[in-house]
């Protein structure tokens, strides 16, 4: 992976969350200053990497099933008009 990408990895997770840098660092029960150096050096642990890209993934699987939920409330909507 390029710096960059996993410099961006760091800030997406950060912004999909809506959290900080400080917060990431405490979900992962790591030191704040840990997850400052990964972001702006992007040199980024493969185990970290996953675990990143695993929080990514669980935040659209989590928007998509509120979609899914939301779309079944419409049908039994319909279903009773």
């Amino acid at each position: 992976m390029t710096e960059e990408k996993e410099e961006n990895l760091v800030k997406k997770v950060c912004n999909e969350y809506n959290i900080t840098q400080t917060e990431l660092a405490k979900r992962l029960d790591i030191p704040r200053g840990t997850v400052g150096r990964w972001s702006s050096d992007g040199n980024i642990p493969r185990g970290i990497g996953i675990a990143l890209n695993l929080m990514l993934e669980n935040k659209e699987l989590k928007n998509k099933l509120v979609a899914l939920k939301l779309f079944k409330d419409a049908i039994k909507a319909l279903e009773n008009i």
